[in-house]
């Protein structure tokens, strides 16, 4: 069995060749790319290239998907690693083919450090597909994969390297809290309130800091669990300016 590697890239220039490195035991790669103005294509030149603009990643995963010349594709970001020990149990999985999908754990790197904690370990995401069983991907936001056949899963796990640094961390937010700020009021969200700005944005923290023991992560942990407070901040912000203008377009 052969396989397909499909990579989503977007200003990538600083990860995606350490990416492309970690697939060379991919058949082929497809990168789907959303606009970069760095370098990132002249990177990325042995792979096959798409530019299609970004409306969701559900759908740069599902344009990307169709590109695939072979039975199996896995699905990666440019901030992802495959060490080598996953990429042994990859290869030996299509040639076992026993299972339509793939699951595997993808361990986090928040400013330069390992997350055990917060609700970050193990973080399965699903990412190997036999394209014939494949059905699509869902969600503007948090994207989902649907496929028909069994789910099997793998005892390695997937490196991503993400939050670098809070500029990164802002410029992500500006983009993704406002998709789910739209999504929500599509689906009829209750009038955000104070007392509701406050309540998600305490139980965010305290679940990633307490519940998820993310203190057990130190001052990062610390860091993150006050980043995703204010991400809910940021969101149910954007759901009360929405609502209070609904006679314009989302």
């Amino acid at each position: 069995m052969k396989l397909s590697a499909v990579v989503l890239t977007h200003n990538s220039g600083a990860v995606i060749s350490d990416c492309l490195q970690s697939l060379r035991f991919c058949d082929e790669i497809i990168v789907v790319d959303s606009g970069s103005i760095d370098n990132t294509l002249k990177l990325a030149a042995s792979a096959r290239i798409y530019k299609r603009k970004l409306v969701s990643f559900s759908g740069q995963r599902n344009f990307g998907l169709k590109q695939a010349t072979y039975p199996w594709v896995l699905m990666i970001d440019s901030d992802e690693r495959v060490p080598i020990e996953l990429a042994k149990e990859i290869k030996a999985a299509i040639i076992t083919d026993s299972y339509s999908a793939y699951r595997v754990k993808r361990l986090n790197y928040f400013f330069g450090r390992a997350m055990k904690h917060g609700g970050y370990w193990p973080d399965w995401q699903t990412r190997l597909f036999r394209v014939k069983d494949f059905l699509k991907y869902s969600g503007s936001v948090h994207e989902s994969p649907h496929f028909t056949g069994l789910l099997g899963s793998f005892a390695n796990y997937l490196t991503h390297y993400s939050h670098n640094n809070l500029s990164e961390c802002l410029a992500k937010s500006i983009i993704w809290t406002k998709k789910e700020a739209v999504e929500f009021v599509k689906a009829g969200h209750p009038p955000v309130s104070w007392w509701r700005l406050m309540k998600v944005m305490v139980w965010e923290f305290c679940h990633r800091y307490f519940k998820k023991l993310g203190f057990l992560d130190g001052y990062v942990g610390l860091v993150e669990a006050l980043i995703q407070a204010m991400n809910r901040f940021y969101v149910y912000q954007q759901v009360w300016e929405l609502q209070r203008h609904e006679d314009r377009p989302l």
